[in-house]
């Protein structure tokens, strides 16, 4: 008999851990066919995995890659195909300083708003009255704060708004000159997987900002996507993504900007991986020689353009260095016989004819030059042969890097923050629910937790205390936890809320124990009383 027993306890024991390694490898191959694009097929995979576990914590990770695996295919009705000028590779650890903005402008931390050591830089251009940065909470997770100098002391950082709140992390805002459209990126919102591109839009009317919206094919893809800039000329569009490389790496890619970007359907996942590989063109004509040197270039207007010049003729140079190596490798293959004599005739005569211009404006810009420098012997000037020798990087291509360096840390002063709100509601080994359900007289903000056709379960409120209950007039009970005098109060306590295993858990406001629209009970607080 206890063989017996030992036996079934054996072969059950088995079956499990065959069980387990199935749900595995079905779970690695879905995401294996999750990066080729092939998210239908993925989707296939995580179903047939969380059919096989019973698991609850498995399940609920099945359930996140089918849904990330949705949301990617919802994506693909509406992707663009922007015009590719370069792409490079760079360190995930310094790509940043590559990008065309103002020199010593990305702050390392730590610093006063920021005292994580993780790497993640500050974009804090001198001079700038405001800030808009990626910085943990008590949960760990980087949010987006804003911080305002009145001339002497900044504010005590305050989150940007509920809309911009994930249970992951946000990385890497950028503010529109204007500062009315915020780009930024993500790994908690509703994407594809990894960092995805965001961009949102300031409400008036509202007074937040609006809902963010994934920019989709092919600026996010399953890797990840971040730190989307326009160059200040208005010509383009760059980004960075880790798609095609080592995590530690990731290529920049620049892309012509789009006033308006066209959305088609592509489904297929052969012509979406082509589309997000995002190709350079080939093509000298879209050449940009001055990109290498920002704006803000120290000296006068002499100096600017002898920088300039002098990037744009390393540039000429190596462009032309490439077009006679492509142009030797058409004639070797010429002489060979096998292919088509026509075709590289053709091939030879449109390098020939792009090396033309290429050699004219060398040998004009080379003049030019030595006209400045001339200039500046004359005068006794010394030209600034440190900026002028700064790291270019890419000048094969069509599109010259040029290496910023990182600006001094931050000394800011920073007001302390203000008073701690009443704790109103507690986390602990068991949860409990509210007796008493009423709310005081005036705007007070919650943070619902979920709603469901039946009554919860102690374990569904996982140790807060206390829960509102409430049955709405659809029939339906709501869960909400908290009771905040003001928005703010109620937005600190929200991440952690949902850290705690409630990720679609919004604030709500009340009117004198009445429900209320939250932008309408943010204006009121922000009016003062008579």
């Amino acid at each position: 008999m206890f063989r017996r027993g030992f036996s079934i306890l054996l072969a059950l024991f088995s079956a499990a851990v065959g069980l387990r390694a199935q749900t595995d490898s079905l779970l690695t191959e879905g995401d294996r066919l999750h990066r080729q694009y092939r998210f239908e097929e993925a989707m296939d995979l995580y179903a047939r995995a969380a059919a096989l576990t019973a698991d609850a914590d498995t399940v609920r990770l099945l359930r996140d890659r089918m849904d990330r695996s949705q949301n990617a295919l919802n994506m693909t009705d509406f992707c663009a195909d922007p015009v590719v000028i370069a792409r490079e590779r760079f360190s995930r650890k310094d790509f940043f300083l590559f990008y065309p903005l103002k020199n010593q402008t990305w702050r390392l931390p730590p610093h006063a708003l920021d005292p994580s050591d993780d790497g993640i830089p500050t974009y804090a251009p001198r001079g700038g009255q405001s800030l808009c940065f990626s910085a943990p909470d008590a949960t760990g997770s980087r949010n987006l704060y804003v911080s305002s100098s009145d001339g002497s002391v900044w504010s005590h950082p305050a989150l940007m708004g509920e809309s911009l709140l994930s249970p992951g992390n946000e990385v890497f805002p950028m503010l529109s000159e204007d500062g009315k459209v915020l780009t930024f990126s993500s790994d908690g919102l509703h994407g594809m997987g990894g960092y995805d591109l965001y961009r949102s839009t300031w409400n008036e009317e509202t007074g937040a900002w609006g809902e963010p919206v994934n920019l989709g094919f092919p600026y996010s893809s399953p890797g990840d996507d971040f730190l989307l800039v326009d160059s200040p000329d208005g010509r383009y569009t760059l980004f960075a993504s880790n798609r095609d490389c080592a995590p530690d790496s990731v290529y920049i890619y620049v892309t012509e900007k789009q006033p308006v970007i066209a959305r088609m359907p592509m489904r297929d996942p052969v012509a979406l991986a082509r589309t997000a590989a995002l190709y350079p063109l080939d093509d000298p004509t879209r050449q940009d020689h001055g990109s290498a040197v920002a704006d803000d270039a120290p000296g006068n207007d002499d100096t600017r353009r002898y920088m300039q010049m002098t990037a744009e003729v390393r540039v000429l140079r190596d462009s032309i260095y490439r077009h006679e190596r492509q142009l030797d490798t058409l004639r070797l293959r010429l002489t060979t016989g096998v292919e088509d004599r026509t075709a590289l005739t053709s091939a030879i005569a449109d390098r020939e004819a792009a090396l033309a211009p290429l050699r004219r404006r060398l040998e004009e810009t080379t003049r030019a030059v030595r006209t400045i420098e001339q200039s500046f012997l004359q005068r006794g000037a010394v030209a600034d042969n440190d900026r002028a020798d700064r790291e270019f990087v890419g000048a094969r291509s069509s599109y010259t890097f040029s290496k910023n360096a990182p600006g001094a840390k931050l000394s800011l002063k920073v007001a302390p923050a203000p008073p701690a709100a009443p704790a109103t509601f507690q986390v602990g080994p068991v949860g409990r629910f509210a007796q008493d359900t009423s709310l005081p007289e005036g705007i007070v903000y919650q943070i619902q937790l979920f709603t469901s056709p039946r009554h919860a379960t102690l374990d569904e409120i996982k140790g807060l205390d206390p829960v509102y209950e409430r049955l709405t007039n659809a029939l339906r009970y709501t869960y909400s936890v908290g009771v905040f005098r003001s928005f703010n109060e109620a937005l600190l306590q929200l991440n952690p809320v949902r850290a705690l295993g409630f990720p679609d858990a919004e604030i709500t406001a009340w009117l004198d124990g009445k429900p209320v629209a939250v932008s309408l009970a943010r204006r009121s607080e922000a009016t003062p009383a008579p």
